[in-house]
């Protein structure tokens, strides 16, 4: 009856991945993680993680670090930042202290998310090691720059002189100095 009400599965499909690295359940990691592949964290990583796959963080896992990867699930306990280049996935039992960056973010109700999410960003391949690139219709502006960016460029009024003041665009607006938002 209602389209917009079906099922979708957005979650990571982990049968794309090889996990090639294992942190155990009674496991205390001191330091960072560099993989080429996917790598599970069952124990506690002390430091940050660097995947080119997805990293998987189980229920009783806790990373203190910083998070690079193509795509992550959190069923543990974040607390650093996370740029991921794809998808976020956080689990019920997920808990993230932190701001993320990434394309998707699909987070369960019953989860915790404390900090800022940056979406639809191109996340760099070097891991945040040079520009961020945004897209063009995701500049971010306050609303007083976006005011003035509608305005065109008025002068400061004296408030001495009799001058008469014109609220009108110095140049007439088109679809392209306007971003819209589809709700």
């Amino acid at each position: 009856m209602f389209g917009f009400l079906k099922e979708r599965d957005d979650k990571i499909n982990l049968d794309n991945y090889t996990i090639t690295t294992i942190v155990g359940a009674d496991t205390v990691v001191e330091g960072t993680i560099i993989t080429k592949s996917s790598v599970r964290i069952d124990g506690t990583l002390i430091g940050g993680v660097s995947a080119e796959g997805v990293v998987i963080l189980s229920r009783n896992g806790k990373i203190k670090g910083n998070i690079m990867a193509e795509n992550i699930v959190v069923a543990g306990v974040v607390e650093g930042n996370m740029q991921i280049r794809e998808k976020v996935n956080v689990e019920p039992t997920g808990e993230i202290y932190g701001d993320i960056t990434t394309k998707s973010l699909l987070i369960d109700e019953e989860s915790v998310f404390q900090g800022n999410c940056y979406m639809n960003r191109e996340v760099p391949e070097n891991g945040g090691r040079g520009k961020k690139k945004a897209a063009k219709s995701e500049k971010i502006v306050s609303p007083s720059e976006a005011a003035t960016a509608a305005m065109g460029n008025l002068k400061p009024m004296d408030p001495n002189a009799n001058e008469e003041i014109s609220l009108r665009p110095s140049a007439p607006l088109d679809d392209d100095d306007i971003d819209f938002v589809e709700v």
